[in-house]
């Protein structure tokens, strides 16, 4: 059986992770056709530099499934859109989008036949989307908690082993890939909100709830040294719950004890809990920045929408 094209939609860090995973023996029958970049000049190590194109258009109609790592909504939405109606298969790690237009993209995907994975837009690594698609389908959830975003972690992380201020916190993370140059949509908690925007969507099917959002933009090492004295840590904490009159979505500042399972989550590490009916809680650990994390969640919806597209064509040679 032929190879599946895969076209990929932007070439930054993640992009680059997943080009690099991908060349793997084990992942020989996917191979990446197209790649868009806005700067043809730029040096991209280990990617082959006959792939790349600015034209998006010649990525999306001369390939099978679609990756899209640009970020941001409009232009990536109106790509996504156009590769959905063809029928094609896609993969993102666009939060943003999938809080902003989640529910149009799967309309058009219903319609057309085609499917939208994106385990990567949510905790990185962790297969918390996973788990409640498939995992969780035949229990009721109640409510999901977590700490989904590895910047404010970090920041805290530090602040609280190194005695460091927010500034110098923020600036370490820069350093070291975990936070962008403007760090806004992580640290006011903006990103957090996106991302239990679509677990809840997932979970309960709330378009709409009640929320709450405060950020870490203004925590000083005040705050961090009276938790540290009554033995708790300060965590960045997300959660949704089901209500009698809805869904309710909270971000914010928790004092938790040292004995809380959040506690221990540290750097760019996400965690999160859900609760079920049924099962009671379960809990996930794993990197939630990064970008071989990303990477490998993007990979991971890659390789099953694939199979799933072998079978179908198998199904139909054997008919």
């Amino acid at each position: 059986m032929r190879e599946v094209t895969i076209g990929l939609l932007g070439c930054g860090t993640v992009g680059q992770g997943f080009v690099n995973l991908l060349k793997q023996d084990r992942f020989r029958p996917l191979s990446i056709g197209r790649i868009l970049v806005r700067d043809l000049c730029k040096e991209r190590p280990g990617i082959d530099r006959a792939l790349l194109t600015t034209n998006a258009i010649e990525v999306i109609d001369n390939c099978d499934l679609v990756v899209e790592l640009i970020g941001g909504v409009h232009s990536a939405g109106a790509y996504l859109r156009r590769a959905l109606r063809s029928g094609r298969d896609v993969v993102t790690a666009n939060k943003a989008l999938l809080a902003d237009s989640g529910r149009e993209l799967f309309a058009i995907a219903r319609t057309s036949g085609a499917r939208v994975g994106f385990e990567a837009s949510v905790c990185g690594g962790i297969p918390v989307i996973r788990a409640i698609e498939h995992g969780l389908a035949g229990d009721s959830i109640e409510s999901i908690i977590g700490i989904v975003n590895g910047t404010c972690n970090y920041i805290l992380t530090r602040m609280e082993e190194n005695g460091a201020d927010f500034d110098a916190a923020l600036r370490l993370a820069q350093e070291r890939g975990f936070a962008e140059a403007d760090a806004t949509l992580d640290v006011s908690g903006a990103d957090a909100l996106q991302k239990m925007r679509i677990l809840a969507e997932l979970a309960f099917g709330a378009a709409h709830a009640r929320v709450r959002v405060h950020g870490i933009d203004d925590i000083d090492r005040e705050e961090i040294e009276q938790a540290r004295s009554r033995r708790c840590v300060i965590r960045h904490v997300a959660s949704a719950r089901r209500l009698p009159g809805g869904v309710e979505l909270r971000v914010e500042r928790r004092e938790l004890p040292e004995s809380h399972p959040f506690a221990a989550v540290r750097d760019e590490n996400n965690a999160v809990i859900i609760r079920g009916r049924a099962v009671g809680e379960l809990t996930f650990v794993g990197k939630g920045a990064g970008s071989l994390p990303t990477a490998a969640a993007v990979l991971s919806d890659v390789i099953e929408l694939a199979g799933r597209r072998r079978a179908a064509v198998l199904r139909a040679n054997l008919t």
